[in-house]
């Protein structure tokens, strides 16, 4: 198990944000806005990063095989509560080494709040990606 300053600085170094905006019949502004973390590293290494995220409460999904035709373990960090606990550990003055951890925490912010139910928060959204 990690300590809590162990545990930050393994999600800013190694976490990788997953952010993707897909189209779908289930909402009627016609798109799913789908946020995540993934951590890559051994198995061992992976379980007690899991172990360390229950302290916060946060539950994760481990798989020993990402896909076929990438055999490595994989954890997944998906939910919007479960990011939010996560975004709420990490102390704001730190960035990750890849600078996506504030838009991570604008897009949890906005889907929080159900701001991506609407046109505005959409066309935001898509700002945030980059698409627009």
């Amino acid at each position: 198990m990690f300590s809590k300053d162990m545990l930050v600085g393994i999600l800013l170094s190694c976490a990788k944000v997953q952010f993707k905006i897909i189209r779908t019949d289930e909402l009627k502004i016609g798109y799913k806005p789908i946020v995540g973390l993934s951590i890559r590293g051994t198995a061992k290494f992976l379980n007690g990063v899991q172990r360390s995220l229950l302290h916060w409460g946060v539950y994760s999904s481990y798989h020993n095989e990402e896909s076929s035709s990438r055999p490595k373990p994989i954890l997944y960090i998906s939910g919007i509560m479960n990011l939010k606990k996560v975004i709420n550990n990490i102390p704001d003055n730190l960035e990750s080494r890849q600078g996506e951890w504030t838009t991570m925490d604008k897009v949890v912010k906005m889907l929080v709040n159900k701001e991506h139910l609407t046109q505005k928060g959409l066309d935001k959204l898509l700002e945030l990606k980059g698409v627009i």
